[in-house]
């Protein structure tokens, strides 16, 4: 496994994941509003995307890897008059995993990673949805439950409105270790990149592996 960009699921301080402020802005990405009925709009795959980017530690180890997953649910609930956000969450199939190379998917499915026969589920409910000082930021707190472990993390997020829906952009960053994935540390950055973008369809990628 490689540097998780859904760039650098997280830094942690204190128990609580506590990420740097450097991913605090979304990527220039176009995307498509996603419509909101009755305060809510659905997020699946076909509307939002999730990536992830890891990186091994050595010159000598492949390029960074890039994977997402290819089944997921989520809910994101708005104030439609003062066009804001008030909560998200998604919950995602671990063994829908999917890379560029048969073997890695394969191996991020087992005991080393994912484990996803013990945890075949993985899920983020947020708990507090804070809005920044300039218009459209936000602090998103919730619960991520990943391998097992569910830590509190604080998500930034950029969030557009308009007649059609909405849309939302995230990078954050999460340290798998504080999640139990700890394989291969002297070889696999712990540091995993997150990339969130409601209104634009998932990239599921070629290899699913077995």
């Amino acid at each position: 496994m490689t540097k998780l960009s859904l760039q650098a699921v997280m830094a942690l301080a204190l128990g609580t994941c506590v990420l740097p402020t450097s991913f605090a802005q979304g990527a220039e990405t176009a995307a498509t509003p996603v419509a909101v009925k009755s305060g809510k709009a659905t997020l699946s795959p076909e509307n939002t995307h999730l990536q992830f980017v890891c990186a091994h530690r050595r010159a000598d180890k492949p390029d960074p890897r890039t994977g997402t997953f290819a089944k997921f649910t989520g809910e994101a609930e708005v104030d439609t008059a003062a066009k804001s956000l008030t909560s998200l969450s998604i919950d995602i199939d671990t063994n829908s995993v999917s890379t560029e190379f048969g073997k890695l998917t394969t191996h991020l499915k087992s005991q080393d990673f994912f484990d996803t026969r013990e945890h075949p589920k993985a899920s983020f409910k947020s708990t507090k949805v804070t809005a920044g000082a300039n218009p459209g930021e936000y602090t998103i707190t919730g619960d991520l439950t990943l391998h097992g472990v569910t830590k509190s993390i604080k998500v930034p997020a950029t969030v557009a409105f308009s007649d059609n829906g909405f849309t939302l952009n995230s990078k954050f960053a999460i340290d798998r270790s504080e999640f139990g994935m700890t394989f291969g540390a002297e070889n696999v950055e712990n540091t995993v990149s997150l990339t969130v973008i409601v209104g634009q369809k998932n990239k599921v990628l070629a290899n699913a592996g077995n």
